[in-house]
């Protein structure tokens, strides 16, 4: 409680801190300069932004390749994108990111996490001295200068010294192996004798450690190109300022003025993330900075909004990732026990929760016709989900068979008509058929290739594809039984769940049910619609505490005769206890 209650606190604060400065600013003001950037202007920062991201994410490649740890490029983004978004919705920087791209990459290859968390010291090290090279270079510009008064210039002199000791001290450090790191930890034991885990950690920070040092033996040409990769990515942020004034005031910065920007910005960021996502004090910092340079706030203010709408869409991008591979598996599949464990686990969890939640919102900043692109081009490899292979798959279809009220029955299927939404290539749809769950089965989905495979995997009679949109169509006729399974977060907004909900009730014919399936705990945002429609009643749930990704399955009645309704409820009760 105590956690939760600093962390509203902190979102409190920043949320206050940015609607005072809109307020003073001007919204009306704030838009004018936004609008200004204009279509070319704004697609020069997205490409200034995805040539950074390349860059940071290869650099990161590199090394893991370098030290044997072979992840395919694709997940090397996923991951490195994931982490970004971890971190930069935690109150402090890297709090969360960093372990999260650890326990990833150690998952999906098998590396050893101190082998893996070698990579990522080395590579924060190298943003470190990325950023100290470019501050000073610029520093000479900043101290010289006549912007800043002499008490400024102290403490921008003061700030600089610190940062740069810092991260030349741990580059020396570790370069030579000093296993200083490893000293620390180990000496915490001496604080209290009862304390085992100081030991035990210091030597998996002794082995990261020597890990690190091959950094600069070893791998040290690839180190030298990770690094060229760093200072490419700092250049191009670097650049965000001059691109975005250029385009809404025609103005060029000098070297002079980035480098107050770069500087000042540098600290400001490294010391004073303190809200989520450095929501309040990124905006009063950059408005304070820019003003230095004679930006106005109203300037300054639509730079941060529109740097800040380029950052959430990658944080987007990585709560997708998050989504897809589920977040838990960090440390379920790992073991994690104790009073750490328990503490990692349930942060895990709220930081889950919120990133599947996350995603509904997502997707609705994507229009239909990009969504059904982006799905497409998923399929070019056949069962790109593994629906047909996953074990994890095959437990949820079972769920999802249990759950029903009526027993499926081959001579004599319990339902006349059955409607899969976001049936993908008929994996589930062929099997509702095969084992007499309805006597015409019809699923749905938008994507053509996937319904060519559906098919050909179930050329069955009574079995039939659409391929339709469910957001603005839903097949002609009633239903008897409706599953919607892990589809309604790619409608992008509760709004669009509630009219599907509505168009649905108006399908199922009174007795018969909708079986809804979603993430937990997530599914209670993306289920309520469908739970506060006055004609459905909820008459089975079960939740799947997988460690893989929880789930819930929820079944759903629409005004049933009483006869029914007592056949419902008596297979409720067998299916509760078997939950």
């Amino acid at each position: 409680m105590k956690r939760a209650g600093v962390a509203v606190l902190l979102v409190g604060v920043g949320l206050g801190l940015f609607a005072v400065i809109l307020t003073f600013v001007g919204p009306d003001a704030v838009w004018q300069q936004i609008q200004a950037l204009g279509p070319w202007g704004f697609l020069a920062l997205v490409g200034n932004d995805l040539v950074a991201t390349l860059f940071w994410v290869t650099s990161w490649g590199v090394l893991l390749y370098a030290f044997g740890v072979r992840l395919r490029p694709r997940d090397v983004a996923g991951i490195g994108i994931a982490g970004f978004a971890i971190s930069y919705i935690t109150p402090v920087a890297y709090v969360g990111g960093e372990p999260v791209r650890a326990w990833l990459a150690s998952r999906k290859t098998g590396s050893p996490l101190t082998t893996v968390f070698a990579t990522l010291f080395v590579d924060r090290l190298l943003a470190g001295l990325s950023l100290v090279l470019f501050a000073v270079l610029g520093g000479g510009f900043t101290l010289m200068g006549t912007l800043l008064s002499p008490t400024a210039k102290f403490q921008v002199g003061a700030g600089l010294v610190v940062v740069s000791t810092a991260v030349i001290v741990g580059v020396l450090s570790f370069a030579r192996n000093y296993h200083w790191l490893s000293r620390i930890v180990a000496s915490l034991g001496r604080l209290r004798r009862s304390w085992q885990w100081p030991a035990a950690w210091g030597e998996k920070v002794h082995a990261m450690e020597d890990e690190m040092y091959a950094a600069f033996t070893r791998h040290l040409p690839a180190t030298v190109l990770a690094f060229a990769l760093e200072l490419g990515s700092f250049f191009c942020t670097y650049l965000r300022p001059q691109l975005f004034f250029y385009f809404t005031e025609g103005r060029l910065f000098s070297l002079a003025d980035l480098a107050v920007y770069f500087n000042l910005n540098a600290i400001l960021t490294t010391l004073l993330w303190l809200t989520p996502a450095g929501m309040g004090t990124a905006e009063g910092g950059r408005v304070g900075i820019l003003g230095l340079v004679g930006i106005s706030p109203q300037g300054a203010m639509a730079f941060s909004l529109t740097v800040r709408f380029l950052e959430l869409l990658l944080v987007g991008v990585g709560l997708i990732y998050l989504s897809q591979e589920g977040l838990l598996r960090l440390t379920m599949n790992r073991g994690g026990s104790g009073a750490v464990g328990k503490c990692v686990r349930s942060v895990l969890k709220v930081v889950r929760g919120a990133c599947e939640v996350g995603v509904l919102y997502v997707w609705g900043l994507i229009g239909p016709q990009w969504r059904q692109r982006a799905f497409a081009w998923r399929y070019r490899d056949p069962d790109p989900w593994d629906y047909g292979t996953s074990r994890y798959e095959r437990r949820k279809y079972e769920l999802k068979m249990q759950i029903l009220p009526r027993e499926p029955d081959v001579q004599a299927p319990p339902y006349d008509r059955v409607l899969e939404l976001g049936c993908s290539e008929g994996v589930f749809t062929c099997r509702l058929a095969r084992e007499g769950v309805g006597k015409h089965v019809v699923g749905v989905d938008f994507v053509p290739l996937a319904l060519d495979r559906a098919r050909a995997r179930c050329p069955h009679d009574g079995v039939e594809f659409r391929l339709m949109d469910i957001a603005v169509a839903l097949p002609e006729g009633e239903f008897d039984l409706v599953f919607c399974s892990e589809v309604l977060y790619y409608l992008g907004s509760r709004s669009r769940i509630g009219d599907l909900a509505r168009r649905l009730c108006a399908k199922v014919r009174p007795g018969g049910h909708i079986v809804l399936v979603g993430p937990w705990p997530a599914a209670r945002v993306f289920h309520r619609p469908f739970l506060n429609r006055p004609e459905l009643q909820v008459v089975a749930e079960h939740v799947e505490r997988s460690p893989t990704r929880p789930y819930v399955v929820t079944c759903l009645e629409r005004a049933a005769p009483s006869g029914e309704q007592k056949q419902s409820t008596s297979r409720r009760a067998r299916w509760r206890g078997r939950s």
